[in-house]
Formats: C-alpha cells, sequence, structure tokens
C-alpha cells in the first residue's frame, strides 16, 4: 500500500512535469509558427497529395484467391459509388434542390 502511494506520487509528479515541458514546447511553437505563415499576408499555400501509381488490382496480392476476388470486388464497388457520387452531385443535386421553385 505504501509503494502503491509512493508510485503514484512519482507519477503525479512526472506528469506535471511533462505537462509543464509540453506547454513550454507549445508557446515556443506558437511564436515562431505565427512569423514564419500569416495567412492575410500569404495567401498561397501548396497542398501535396500522394500520387499513387499502383492500380488497384495491384495492390491486391494474397496467396487466398478468394480473398482477393472478395477484396477486387469490394474494390470496384467502392469505386464505383465513388463515381456515381460524383455524378449525381453534379447532374441531379442542383435539380432536386430547387424542384417546384418557380
Amino acid at each position: 500500500e505504501i509503494h502503491a502511494e509512493v508510485q503514484l506520487k512519482n507519477y503525479g509528479k512526472f506528469l506535471e512535469e511533462y505537462t509543464s515541458q509540453l506547454k513550454r514546447i507549445e508557446d515556443a511553437l506558437d511564436d515562431s509558427v505565427g512569423d514564419v505563415w500569416d495567412f492575410n499576408l500569404d495567401p498561397i499555400a501548396l497542398k501535396l497529395l500522394p500520387y499513387e501509381q499502383s492500380s488497384v488490382l495491384e495492390l491486391i496480392k494474397t496467396e487466398n484467391k478468394v480473398l482477393n476476388k472478395v477484396i477486387t470486388v469490394y474494390a470496384a464497388l467502392c469505386c464505383e459509388i465513388k463515381k456515381l457520387k460524383y455524378e449525381a452531385e453534379m447532374k441531379f443535386y442542383n435539380g432536386l434542390l430547387f424542384y417546384g421553385e418557380g
């Protein structure tokens, strides 16, 4: 019981020190980040997205043939759903939103 209390106190001290250390790091980063980037002064940003050169079929390769077929079907369905969602947003949403409006 005494050992547990000592460990609990040590853990409390550790948490207090760690919290204060994180706060100091956060304060230091806030100052430096504000100096480097200001949205009003620098409105241009780079958005880097990874480009995958592999096809879905190349990524789905396991030793289990049945699992390959199941995953391939689900991947094709996901791609089809994504295309249908885009088509619905572009072609049909505005017509449905304004249906009956004069």
